[in-house]
């Protein structure tokens, strides 16, 4: 986006979770389908109509609805309790909920907006991305990952490796702009 509007100089930055978050994989996980309240409740809604009947699902929060906040370990321990974790709210970069239910070894479901649609972004395999929202087919979809889980987590591994490398990549990131700022402090200080 940057380079097609003409930017010249560009750094792509990344971040990393932080090594204290680690792949977990409990013998027994109780929530099969774990989602943000405050994040596309316009399509989590018809999910939970169409499955409430044969899909447990648990918000991300306290209160009303999941609407309250809880604790970052709190949200840890229900990751690390639940099979899938959906996702279709606008993804305004690398969101950290979708990293932190793969490492916690939930299989991740995304829709495709903002920076879920950029494989850059979001590197999981197509099919755990919904392009076209249509209730009964993502039904299916998660009732195949919970009823499959032991071996639809798998499909995870690179999108985990991925994230696993991201503190390395950050690394060369700044020492890249490092590099490139005393660079031209240098051409700047010898002319």
């Amino acid at each position: 986006h940057l380079a097609k509007n003409g930017a010249k100089h560009i750094h792509a930055m990344t971040e990393y979770i932080p090594d204290r978050i680690t792949f977990d994989s409990p013998k027994e996980r109780k929530i099969d389908v774990l989602y943000n309240p405050l994040k596309g409740m316009h399509y989590t809604d018809d999910i939970l109509k169409r499955s409430q009947r044969s899909i447990k699902f648990s918000p991300i929060g306290a209160g009303e609805g999941g609407r309250n906040r809880i604790s970052p370990e709190q949200v840890r321990t229900l990751l690390k309790q639940a099979k899938v974790y959906i996702d279709f709210g606008p993804h305004p970069g690398m969101d950290r909920l979708p990293r932190e239910a793969v490492l916690s070894g939930c299989v991740v479901v995304t829709n495709v907006e903002g920076a879920a649609g950029f494989q850059k972004d979001v590197p999981l395999p197509p099919k755990y991305k919904i392009k076209s929202f249509d209730p009964d087919a993502v039904h299916t979809l998660l009732k195949d990952l919970i009823d499959n889980f032991g071996e639809r987590t798998k499909d995870m591994d690179g999108y985990r490796d991925w994230i696993n490398g991201q503190k390395l990549t950050m690394k060369k990131c700044v020492a890249s702009l490092i590099e490139e700022i005393v660079t031209k402090r240098q051409k700047k200080s010898s002319t």
